[in-house]
């Protein structure tokens, strides 16, 4: 038995062709006849009809034909509303549409068959921190950009229609922070080139906001090398011994650390310790120099093995031998 919409297809070809149509009727027959739609129910004055909404896919030629030329259009679909009606049916529309190659069928048939493009990973955050810090260097912030490399980045989509947007938090060092305060243009330095750094072709930054660190006393996190800084391993090895140290000023004497000065409360008594790159060095006490009754400063290199800090932790604590 010959498929419905084949025998209908056929029955439309052939009356074209009796209408004096034979370039109709080819096209017709070349054609793919589906239905476009579930039928629909018409009361057409006292009767009730089944109104079929059919495609008609036909390959390039016979497209660019039909569509320049209305005419040609209309007679195909009053030969489709002449096959189809009856006292029961009635054609409600006929859509020409283009026949992919290679497939048979219309893009109607096929849509959903195409998978969405994998959206790309989200680029890890300290990639966008250092990007961002390499922006800052090249524009001359040299500070700015140390500042970001002592952060931490989180990030979190942001619920809504329209483009991907998300959201930034830089968590700064509460030293860094806090110089920040005071310094409004390299604030806005450092939001702008996050902002720059974490933008993708998927997705925008909405918003760069800066916030503290958290994380417990002594065991601050190191920089996006993943090495823990000399400022660091010292708090965790006071922390250890139940000192308590807070980072009151960072300055601009080096890297990872180097240039801070901390206040350690120590067996009661309050020690302030600076960070420099390299102090002079006074005979007896390797790379320590006291400097007043209350003041240590230290060499980073010598903080560089958990060893060496252990015994400076130890002299601030009190002295004696690491527990």
């Amino acid at each position: 038995m010959i498929p419905a919409l084949t025998a209908l297809k056929a029955a439309v070809a052939a009356l074209l062709e009796a209408r004096g149509e034979r370039g109709l009727s080819a096209l017709v027959a070349g054609g793919e006849l589906t239905l476009a739609a579930p039928l629909q129910r018409w009361t057409l004055g006292s009767r009730e009809v089944s109104a079929s909404r059919l495609s008609l896919a036909v390959d390039a030629p016979e497209f660019a034909a039909l569509t320049a030329d209305p005419s040609r259009l209309a007679a195909v679909k009053e030969a489709f509303a002449s096959a189809v009606r009856t006292p029961e049916t009635e054609l409600a529309d006929l859509s020409l549409v283009l026949r992919l190659p290679g497939v048979g069928r219309g893009w109607s048939q096929i849509y959903r068959e195409a998978a969405l493009p994998a959206s790309l990973e989200r680029p890890d955050p300290d990639a966008v921190l250092g990007g961002a810090a390499a922006l800052l260097e090249a524009s001359g912030d040299a500070r700015g950009a140390a500042m970001l490399r002592r952060a931490r980045l989180e990030s979190a989509p942001l619920a809504g229609g329209g483009a991907a947007l998300v959201r930034c938090v830089v968590r700064l060092d509460p030293a860094d922070r806090a110089a920040l305060d005071r310094d409004g243009d390299r604030a806005e330095r450092l939001r702008r080139a996050v902002r720059d750094a974490g933008t993708r072709a998927s997705e925008a930054v909405a918003s760069v906001e800066l916030a503290t660190a958290l994380y417990p006393l002594g065991a601050a996190p190191g920089p996006l090398g993943g090495t823990a800084a000399p400022e660091a391993r010292l708090a965790r090895a006071l922390a250890a011994r139940g000192a308590v140290a807070v980072t009151i000023r960072r300055g601009d004497d080096g890297p990872d650390g180097e240039g801070v000065e901390l206040a350690v409360v120590a067996s009661g008594e309050l020690v302030r310790v600076r960070i420099t790159a390299a102090p002079e060095r006074e005979r007896g006490h390797g790379g320590w120099r006291a400097e007043e009754i209350r003041a240590i400063t230290v060499a980073a290199r010598d903080l560089a093995t958990p060893e060496q800090t252990a015994e400076l932790a130890a002299l601030l604590c009190g002295g004696g031998e690491p527990p």
